[in-house]
């Protein structure tokens, strides 16, 4: 997958949570982490980052929307990846 596309899939579905400076300052800084730089990043990659993300959700939002907040998100990468 694309990284920047997968960024910003991910940033318009958390962003109307958290605000959109935090959501890609914190997709970007697990990307950082995780060691997603360049241009693609893998299946797994992608995974990893969506559990971090939805970690640091649950502080914001709770189990359980968080838990809805990141099947969201994997329902527009797939509609990224699908788009291909």
């Amino acid at each position: 997958m694309i990284t920047t596309e997968a960024v910003e899939a991910m940033v318009k579905v958390i962003a109307p949570y958290i605000g959109d400076v935090m959501a890609r300052s914190a997709i970007e800084a697990h990307c950082q982490k995780l060691g997603i730089v360049g241009g693609t990043a893998t299946h797994e990659q992608v995974e990893a980052l969506l559990g971090k993300l939805g970690g640091g959700l649950n502080v914001f939002l709770g189990r359980d929307k968080a838990a809805s907040v990141i099947a969201e998100a994997r329902g527009a990468l797939a509609t990224v990846e699908g788009s291909r």
